[in-house]
């Protein structure tokens, strides 16, 4: 991947619905140039999909919150990813280091939904040994923006 590549990486990124030709006139190629290379960066796995990102507040899920998970038993772990991975208001799962094995980044409507969130779903009986839940006031920066042109600085 070359610095043209990242380039193209950043306008996708801060607009998916960019076009070739609008893409092109940035970093100085033809339409079918930029199409080429956004394929073929498709072709190796670069992108994880396109999407869109939501205004939380305007969809009904005002609450947002973190929660560290200890596991009580390592081979329980797979088993709490896997429902992790099915429970629509976990946005995030991480396995971290430290005193708690996953980090969570949630959502949900209310704080009595979360509260069953956390209950029904996050504290799985016999797997879970402890939560700790941070709840989000506010945010002043909630991005995933992946400058890649700063990332490949010294990688070409």
């Amino acid at each position: 991947m070359n610095k043209v590549d990242r380039e193209i990486l950043n306008i996708l990124q801060l607009d998916s619905r960019k076009s070739y030709s609008s893409i092109g006139e940035v970093v100085g190629l033809s339409v079918t140039a930029v199409k080429d290379r956004i394929d073929k960066l498709q072709a190796k796995g670069v992108f994880q999909n396109f999407s869109i990102k939501l205004n939380r507040e305007r969809v009904g899920a005002d609450v947002l919150a973190f929660v560290q998970v200890a596991i009580d038993r390592l081979e329980d772990c797979q088993t709490f990813e896997t429902e992790m991975r099915n429970t629509d208001s976990v946005l995030e799962c991480h396995h971290i280091t430290g005193a708690f094995n996953y980090l969570l980044k949630l959502v949900a409507p209310s704080m009595a939904e979360l509260e069953k969130i956390l209950t029904d779903d996050i504290k799985i009986a016999g797997v879970v040994g402890r939560t700790e839940t941070t709840i989000v006031f506010s945010s002043q920066k909630d991005s995933a923006f992946i400058n890649c042109v700063k990332m490949g600085e010294g990688n070409e």
